[in-house]
């Protein structure tokens, strides 16, 4: 069966063959410190400041991973051919300080995955695109998930700097307060 049977039936042997886009490969990610990351992420954490250090680390892959979106992925897609379609692959920042991919309509009028579904089933898609953009879609979703890992991870390891710190203020007290009253009684 040749490739467009295998796709009509719903079986894509080795993935839909790829155009323009060229998605992002290990050597794209050997840069990002991910190693150290996932070492640093799995251990018996003895003070917040390792959590603070881990938090750091995140913050640093973070910024990593968008300048890798932004860099290697939006540069790509901003261009011809798909400057030609109503959708764009865009930059969104959010609230909590992060950026997402998000596909949106050219106009701005609208946002979301569901754009990018109506452009594939969308006949007057040039056949010559979907390729690409089933590509530009996954990579979307993998660094989408990887950078709010990340982000959430950093956040975690923040908030529990914090309750450590509070944790060893509350236990400080309670010692200093206990050698207090010890030397008050040695004294009498």
């Amino acid at each position: 069966m040749n490739r467009s049977g295998a796709a009509r039936s719903g079986k894509l042997a080795a993935g839909p063959e790829q155009g323009a886009f060229k998605p992002l490969d290990q050597t794209a990610f050997q840069r990002l410190e991910h190693g150290a990351f996932l070492k640093g992420l799995l251990k018996p954490f003895k003070g917040k400041g390792e959590l603070g250090q881990l938090r750091a680390l995140c913050e640093g892959l973070l910024e990593a991973l968008i300048q890798l979106a932004e860099r290697q992925v939006l540069d790509q897609v901003d261009g011809y051919p798909y400057s030609l379609l109503p959708i764009r692959l865009t930059r969104q920042s959010t609230g909590a300080g992060t950026v997402f991919l998000r596909w949106r309509r050219a106009d701005r009028s609208q946002m979301g995955v569901q754009l990018w579904n109506e452009l594939i089933t969308d006949l007057r898609t040039p056949q010559a695109l979907l390729a690409d953009l089933y590509h530009i879609e996954i990579q979307r979703i993998a660094l989408n998930m990887q950078i709010s890992l990340v982000h959430s991870i950093g956040r975690q390891a923040g908030e529990c700097a914090e309750k450590m710190a509070q944790a060893e203020q509350v236990y400080l007290r309670r010692v200093q307060a206990m050698d207090s009253i010890h030397q008050a009684s040695t004294m009498e």
